[in-house]
């Protein structure tokens, strides 16, 4: 290997049990419960036997506001769980690694993860769940030059207002983040009032291109505006109204594509999306396949060679997802169950996913 290998999607934060760069502590709560209703890979369990918990009890299921927040006791535990009570019973998820104690993921950890599994850059994605993380982010690029490349963040219910504009503006001109990342789930703190297409949000789109930054969006199923391929939607409308150069981040689910055999059949949204549209798609299967299957995730090669042939590999950059994967496999075998196993890939294919493609997103 003659490059530096480029992880697109990585995390650092400081323990959970606090506000973590948010104003106070309750908002980065509100966040961290909303989305652990969302999240589906790792099952609800009873504290008391370990016995998975079918029954959703962190939200209403239909209210996507902040009302429908339920009363459960929601806390940030220690050792990779987030827990709470439902009707007396204490419950969890384990969301994190258990080797997470204090649940934080502090720079210098992560710098020696990256070095050991020969990872020369990350990308910071700044989700809601840990924090508000800007600060700690432009921190962690002084300590550690060239390590990283921190990401933006917004309120999205609210992204097109003055405040949230001059957040960003902060965020790239005094504290370095040359990106965005935007999460349709964070929509629920206004009860999903306002789509990201609709013209209310031309201030913020027109803010991105006006600073040159690539938008990471995450994208989810069954919310409040409807399937996955319906948020896709709302995301070409905006790419057809502003150019933008974009990443889908967790990648495309394949898994909802394929048929008995294996074989892919994509929507068509997802085809222009990553035909007409500067778009790229994260490789990134062990986060959402490893609660199903071992490593090395040979069913992922069958799927991500169909979608090298269909869109090239300028259209994929690869990414880990760390720490948070290392619920299912090692820093490492995020790597190299690529690396070593998707003998489609010549050496300007690995070049290209595994660096240039990201550094491309951050030259403008």
């Amino acid at each position: 290997m003659d490059f530096g290998v480029i992880d697109c999607h990585a995390h650092i934060f400081p323990p959970l049990a606090g506000a973590c760069g948010f104003a106070e502590a309750a908002t980065h709560l509100l966040h961290q419960q909303r989305a652990m209703h969302e999240h589906g890979n790792q099952p609800y369990r009873r504290l008391r036997d370990d016995s998975i918990v079918v029954e959703r009890g962190l939200w209403a299921a239909n209210d996507s506001s902040e009302a429908g927040r339920r009363d459960v006791g929601f806390r940030v535990g220690r050792a990779g769980r987030f827990e709470w009570e439902v009707n007396g019973e204490a419950q969890y998820v384990q969301f994190l690694p258990p080797y997470m104690a204090d649940m934080s993921a502090p720079a210098e950890v992560v710098t020696r993860q990256m070095d050991y599994a020969g990872v020369a850059t990350a990308v910071l994605q700044n989700d809601h769940i840990y924090g508000d993380s800007a600060e700690d982010f432009a921190a962690a690029m002084q300590r550690y030059p060239g390590r990283f490349i921190g990401l933006a963040q917004v309120q999205e219910a609210w992204a097109f207002r003055d405040d949230q504009l001059a957040r960003l503006n902060d965020q790239v001109t005094r504290l370095g983040m040359t990106g965005l990342y935007f999460t349709y789930s964070g929509l629920f703190r206004s009860g999903y009032g306002t789509r990201p297409s609709d013209p209310a949000y031309d201030p913020l789109w027109r803010e991105v291109v006006r600073l040159g930054l690539p938008v990471f969006w995450v994208n989810r199923d069954n919310s409040a505006i409807g399937s996955y391929e319906d948020e896709l939607a709302d995301v070409e409308r905006i790419l057809e109204r502003h150019s933008i150069r974009s990443v889908l981040v967790h990648g495309l689910p394949t898994s909802r594509y394929a048929d008995g055999d294996e074989r892919l059949t994509l929507p068509s949204v997802v085809e222009r999306l990553m035909t007409r549209a500067p778009v790229s798609a994260e490789l990134l299967y062990p986060i959402s396949w490893g609660g199903r299957f071992e490593y090395p995730f040979a069913k992922a090669m069958v799927h991500f060679r169909q979608l090298v042939e269909r869109f090239g590999s300028s259209r994929f950059v690869w990414g880990s997802d760390m720490p948070n994967v290392e619920r299912y496999c090692t820093y490492r075998q995020t790597f190299t169950y690529v690396w070593n196993h998707a003998d489609f890939l010549n050496d300007a294919d690995r070049r290209a996913i595994f660096r240039d493609n990201t550094l491309a997103l951050f030259r403008g």
